[in-house]
């Protein structure tokens, strides 16, 4: 048995998986139904229903699952508040976290645990992820870091992908650090990744695990509180920049947040932030102000043509999987989701 440094054994470890919902309770459902699916590793899970409206917590009971436990907060609290009444809950080595948007392989936890076991002294762990539209389909490749130590990076801007549903953290590390800062909302993912790296060494798992679902209706897309959380944590940890001579990348985050702005169909929002990214000398942000205003279809085949640079293997591994929910209500047939929901 592989046995860390700080005494974990992950190979026989439960983990614990958090997941912060609000009134979408049909992909609420897929999502669970993707962590259910797990193989080869034992798992509680621990749904958060901030307040919902739309009987999230009523269709989780119908599951009947042992497994899993749902905790509602009365008043809406927030994302970063949902995820740490989720800690609160958790009496494992391991905590994970999802979004409930978010899909994982049937192997992503086994797969870092065996990680994180291979790596003494690593204390959390992320994954590549695979960004994908309502149909599955791939659109975009992220590929985690790659080395363990990458403090200084994530403090110049977030390479942990997938948002807040690639990570396994050790629970008493995520408990030390504070949990997430509830000042904080989209970004507080990335917020609590500075943390971790600054206390321990990731260990990365480069396979597409994760499938990070890109939808208008998606946090992310709140621009406006996006730019407001790259402000606080810009101040936040001006004085640990300094110390290591580190520069935020204030370039590329806007750059990623006009993507988003594009996406969203907010054309001038992104021109807005792709001028403010070529006043940081980002140059080439002008030239994407231009292709903001092209046609779908030619941005489309732009987006086809950067997927193309992807390894076909580990595109092919990704679309394996997502195959499953592909067809929207295919997934709906396993027992572990029932058909009424």
């Amino acid at each position: 048995m592989t046995r860390s440094s700080s005494g974990f054994s992950a190979h026989d470890s439960v983990v614990s998986v958090v997941i912060p919902t609000r009134n979408r309770r049909h992909l609420l459902l897929r999502t669970l139904h993707s962590v259910l699916r797990q193989r080869d590793v034992a798992l509680f899970v621990v749904v958060v229903d901030d307040a919902g409206t739309d009987g999230s917590a009523e269709a989780v009971h119908r599951l009947n699952d042992p497994r899993v436990r749902v905790v509602r907060h009365r008043t809406r609290a927030g994302v970063s508040a949902a995820r740490n009444t989720g800690i609160e809950q958790v009496d494992t080595t391991w905590v994970a976290f999802v979004d409930d948007d978010d899909l994982w392989a049937p192997d992503k936890l086994r797969t870092q645990l065996d990680a994180l076991g291979g790596h003494p002294g690593a204390q959390w762990a992320c994954t590549g992820a695979a960004h994908i539209d309502e149909g599955c389909r791939v659109l975009y490749a992220a590929h985690p870091p790659c080395g363990p130590d990458i403090a200084d990076l994530l403090l110049a801007s977030n390479i942990v992908p997938g948002g807040g549903s690639g990570v396994v953290a050790s629970t008493g590390l995520a408990r030390q650090i504070g949990g997430f800062d509830v000042t904080l909302s989209n970004l507080a993912d990335w917020d609590f990744y500075i943390r971790l790296g600054l206390r321990a060494p990731v260990v990365a798992v480069p396979g597409p695990l994760l499938g990070y679902y890109v939808h208008p209706g998606g946090m992310a897309h709140d621009i406006r509180r996006s730019e407001h959380d790259l402000v606080r944590i810009d101040a936040k940890y001006a004085d640990e920049r300094q110390a290591r001579s580190i520069r935020l990348d204030t370039a590329q985050w806007l750059t990623y947040l006009a993507g988003l702005a594009y996406n969203g169909g907010h054309r001038w929002g992104g021109t807005r932030l792709h001028l403010r990214a070529a006043c940081h000398g980002r140059l080439r942000s002008l030239r994407s102000i231009t292709a903001g205003f092209l046609p779908d279809h030619v941005r489309v085949a732009r987006a086809r043509r950067i997927l193309d640079q992807v390894s076909i293997d580990w595109l092919q591994e990704a679309r394996a999987w997502l195959a499953t929910y592909a067809d929207d209500g295919a997934w709906q047939d396993s027992a572990t989701v029932p058909s009424d929901v």
